[in-house]
């Protein structure tokens, strides 16, 4: 009979560190730090967040990778990770392995060290992640200023088309930006990249709207937009639909920041409040989990 302990050995030789204490050895992971300390906590769960047609390997990318997302906006280095995972009932070692090697992966492009976690047995598979990571200078969404632009690290909105695509029946092969969907590169290089002069960044993981909406409210600036070309989604939707997804789609994790400079200009910071494109005021909305 498979009892949690298997499952604990499995994850404890996928994620052998070098740690002074690390996954399964102790009580807690234990590392020693010099630099600005840098922690977030995301969660997943399958009914609300792994897409259809989901591989299990794909599921432990996306666990680890909406954490490093977090990591990657405030310019910092990724190093630790920590998960809990809830799995369904006569969910099989093989699967879960898979889904060990999936967080591997990715971990290992990185240099990102899988430190510890927990299962346990539920209903529904759920996944909580924790991660580390280091930073000489932290990027903040209360630092943007009038007179700077506004820049993203690419493109928005496909991740929602593939997802209704592929909830319309769509194959996930022939949908149109699969990656997007169920392998995001959380924008770490980027996010290091932007730590040397960006004012403030976030990443966008609930919509454009909200992200911008935070740093607006965080940095008591007015952000006007400025739409960038949206032909690698009409090509698929009617300009409508475009500008809802670029505006108010979720699970893209680029990066949205304020600069001299920068990569996909989509607007500028001037004195006010709030978010505004063509002199209307954006609506405050985007992917939520409630």
């Amino acid at each position: 009979m498979t009892s949690e302990w298997d499952y604990v050995s499995i994850a404890s030789k996928i994620f052998k560190s070098t740690l002074i204490a690390g996954a399964g050895e102790d009580d807690c992971a234990v590392v020693k730090a010099d630099k600005y300390v840098v922690m977030t906590a995301d969660s997943l769960r399958e009914s609300t967040d792994f897409p259809p047609q989901i591989e299990e390997w794909e599921k432990g990318f996306l666990s680890l990778a909406v954490n490093l997302s977090d990591i990657a906006a405030m310019g910092a280095e990724p190093k630790y990770f920590l998960y809990t995972i809830t799995l369904r009932r006569g969910y099989s070692l093989k699967n879960f392995e898979q889904f060990c090697v999936g967080i591997k992966n990715l971990a290992d492009k990185y240099g990102v060290i899988v430190a510890g976690g927990d299962t346990d047995i539920g209903e529904e598979m759920a996944v909580s992640g924790f991660a580390v990571g280091f930073a000489d200078r932290v990027l903040l969404r209360r630092n943007a200023k009038p007179g700077e632009k506004v820049f993203l690290t690419g493109e928005l909105g496909k991740a929602q088309l593939t997802l209704e695509q592929v909830l319309s029946g769509v194959d996930r092969n022939n949908s149109a930006y699969p990656e997007k969907l169920y392998t995001p590169e959380p924008r770490i290089r980027e996010g290091l990249k932007l730590s040397e002069f960006a004012s403030s960044c976030t990443d966008v993981s609930d919509s454009l709207a909200i992200s911008l909406y935070n740093i607006s409210s965080a940095s008591n600036v007015k952000i006007e937009l400025k739409l960038p070309d949206l032909s690698y989604l009409t090509e698929f939707v009617d300009e409508k639909k475009a500008l809802e997804l670029f505006l108010y789609s979720g699970g893209d994790y680029e990066l949205v920041y304020t600069s001299d400079e920068g990569d996909i200009e989509i607007g500028r910071v001037v004195e006010g409040r709030g978010v505004f494109l063509n002199g209307r005021k954006v609506e405050r909305r985007g992917y939520t989990h409630f």
